[in-house]
């Protein structure tokens, strides 16, 4: 019988009207009544952690170094036509903002027949849709998948490609979270209002996961005061666990833009591009101050960079500081709807944060494996990702699983690290879809095929075996 993991799978995209206004995804792996929550952050026990030892680090993972002191950021002064305040870093400081290397390895496979029975006889039916698009548009899909200390029995299809990454580019904010935290540079317990955080939320584009998680927080007691507030070590389980876009935007501008570029070139994210908001691009998508074609701005965008990364960090300043910019934009947004959902996909497959399966599997693996510059940063980044270990399935499977998801329009991505029950080495899987045809990904965004086959090779041991021999090494 097929153990399946159980934990509801919440995706942060906007999808067009229809999606702003969805419950949030669920399936038959996943289904938790409210009453099932699980604990917050600071009440989840974390499972021993497996030797540190147990296989030695690739050469390439070198540890992080130190950073550098959080300091504020030199801009030049120019005011924008919008807003007169202190302008917020650019983004694309020390990465590119455009992807250059996004053709497909491979755009045919041509698998044996009685490959192809192998996996048909192994796989969930659950994970068949997914499978199935693998085999018919193999060119956009990006898959890693292997055993820590056996990479070379691993699956690997446009390994080294730049796909979109949606929010699993969230890894990022919070390991330079976890680092600053060891390094004494942030206090977990440091008070952080409500009001504040909200000052970072453009209602109708996380498919209220920002609002989930207050929710959450306030039903565990952990939001006290008057005016009302939750400690900064609740901030990261908002971005991991619900996916909040407002946290992440908080912890991103917390520590600088150049912090978080800093810390994907520490990382050895060589296929990095720049992190910008989450608020700096959806508003450089649509706001209420242009007056021209949305789908014209993109595309000028798509031509200059650096442009986009300049007025990302505009409109993201203006919206956080300006009260009355970000009511403007709220009732705006809330009044038209916009942006259209093709401008959402034209804009996220070019410009959203890109990078590797390849160096993503690697990241996982890194964390897995207590990889981060000292032992406590190792900890607070597994204990956040290990959320999901607080359901009695994944216990009965897992002795650790750690889990990040990601979506916007076209584009869904999970990233994975498991240790098997008994097992003292990992596996980690990383699956990127891109240019999913919109009906493809709302259902999918319901269904959830692609991680069911996510999870699948992390579970059964001859999975991965049974898709490389399909895949092969294209």
């Amino acid at each position: 019988m097929i153990h399946r993991l159980l934990f509801v799978l919440l995706f942060v995209g906007i999808g067009g009207l229809a999606a702003c206004q969805q419950t949030p995804a669920t399936s038959s792996v996943g289904i938790v009544p409210p009453v099932a929550a699980p604990e917050l952050f600071t009440a989840v026990p974390l499972p021993t952690l497996p030797p540190a030892t147990a296989t030695p680090l690739p050469a390439t993972l070198t540890p992080i170094p130190s950073p550098t002191p959080v300091t504020p950021t030199a801009v030049p002064p120019t005011p924008t036509p919008y807003y007169t305040g202190p302008l917020s870093p650019v983004c694309g400081q020390l990465l590119p903002i455009l992807p250059t290397h996004t053709t497909p390895q491979t755009t045919a496979l041509t698998p044996g027949a009685a490959a192809l029975t192998a996996v048909q006889n192994r796989i969930p039916q659950t994970a068949v849709a997914a499978w199935q698009y693998i085999l018919n548009h193999p060119d956009n899909v990006g898959l890693v998948a292997y055993r820590v200390g056996n990479e070379a029995n691993g699956v690997y299809l446009n390994a080294d490609v730049q796909m979109p990454l949606a929010s699993v580019v969230k890894l990022i904010p919070l390991v330079a979270y976890v680092e600053a935290v060891s390094n004494g540079e942030l206090d977990p317990a440091a008070p952080v209002p409500v009001d504040t955080l909200d000052a970072y939320y453009l209602p109708g584009y996380d498919l209220r996961s920002h609002n989930r998680a207050l929710a959450e927080l306030t039903d565990k007691g952990l939001i006290n005061g008057n005016p009302p507030q939750a400690q900064l070590a609740d901030v990261p389980w908002m971005m991991i666990r619900h996916s909040s876009n407002a946290a992440a935007d908080y912890l991103h501008l917390l520590l600088g833009q150049e912090r978080m570029e800093q810390t994907a070139v520490s990382l050895g994210l060589t296929s990095q591009t720049a992190p910008c908001t989450w608020l700096g691009q959806f508003m450089a998508m649509s706001n209420h101050t242009r007056s021209g074609s949305d789908d014209t701005a993109v595309r000028s965008y798509m031509s200059d960079g650096a442009g986009y990364g300049r007025e990302a960090g505009q409109l993201a300043d203006a919206y956080i500081n300006d009260p009355a910019f970000r009511e403007a934009e709220r009732a705006w947004h809330q009044e038209n709807r916009r942006p259209t959902v093709q401008t959402q996909r034209l804009f996220s497959h070019a410009l959203n944060a890109h990078g590797s399966a390849q160096e993503y599997a690697a990241l996982m693996a890194r964390i897995a494996q207590n990889g981060l510059s000292n032992p406590e940063s190792s900890f607070l980044a597994r204990k956040y990702l290990e959320w999901p270990m607080v359901f009695a399935d994944n216990q009965e499977l897992f002795s650790n699983l750690g889990y990040k998801n990601g979506s916007l329009p076209g584009i869904l991505a999970t990233a994975y690290y498991a240790y098997p029950k008994e097992e003292v080495t990992p596996i980690v899987v990383i699956l990127f879809f891109r240019d999913l045809p919109q009906p493809t990904y709302r259902q999918w965004r319901e269904t959830l095929p692609h991680d069911e086959f996510a999870r699948w090779l992390l579970y059964d041991p001859a999975a991965i075996a049974a898709v490389k021999s399909v895949i092969g090494n294209p």
